[in-house]
């Protein structure tokens, strides 16, 4: 079985994330704009094709997620397997991929939500419901940062979190077997070449 996350896939696990460590449900029309995404596809708000906007009294999550290199990326367990016909190979690739993710939160209220958000990464049930989805949680978390912004003449609320995740990736190939083998022998007989094709099949 592969374990291949879309971009789609992988911003809605961070975003129903979030709204656990919130205890708050992502489907009410209150918490549809609640998180959002400054890039991607944005599931969610289908933003991706514009600038997204919200007034600065306004508590918004943006979720930058950011593939990283490290050691970790450059290994992969290559390993063999037959397929469910017992007939060909599949070639079975497992690595891991590193994503450090930005976590910045706005409005008035933006330094508790994102302490709760990091502390909500070192909760048990937050990295078992990560673990369903092949997401590990790096540790150590760095502090939260205050970052305000000045926007238009007026400062900005601004509190980052950032945690580095592992996901476990798992991508097969079929690798064909040989169904058949064709056999050319040539003797010779009374100075004359003879040919015979002999094509053998594999069972």
């Amino acid at each position: 079985m592969e374990h291949i996350k879309t971009a789609e896939e992988i911003e809605n696990i961070f975003r129903n994330v979030v709204f656990e460590i919130w205890h708050m449900n992502p489907d009410t029309k209150q918490n549809q704009k609640r998180i959002r995404f400054p890039w991607g596809s944005d599931i969610q708000n289908k933003q991706s094709d514009s600038v997204p906007t919200w007034k600065r009294n306004e508590n918004i999550c943006l979720i930058y997620e950011l593939p990283q290199d490290g050691s970790y990326n450059s290994l992969s367990d290559i390993s063999y397997e037959l397929d469910k016909s017992k007939r060909d190979f599949i070639e079975v690739d497992e690595h891991t991929d590193i994503h450090t993710v930005i976590f910045a939160n706005y409005g008035p209220n933006a330094y508790e939500y994102a302490r709760d958000i990091r502390d909500g990464f070192k909760r048990e049930r937050i990295r078992e419901y990560l673990k369903k989805y092949h997401f590990f949680v790096v540790p150590p978390i760095s502090a939260i940062k205050r970052v305000p912004e000045l926007v238009n003449g007026q400062w900005w609320n601004r509190v980052d979190v950032t945690v580095v995740f592992y996901e476990y990736v798992r991508r097969g190939e079929t690798v064909k077997s040989i169904e058949s083998v064709s056999i050319t022998a040539m003797t010779i007989a009374n100075g004359k070449e003879l040919t015979k094709s002999v094509k053998s099949e594999i069972k």
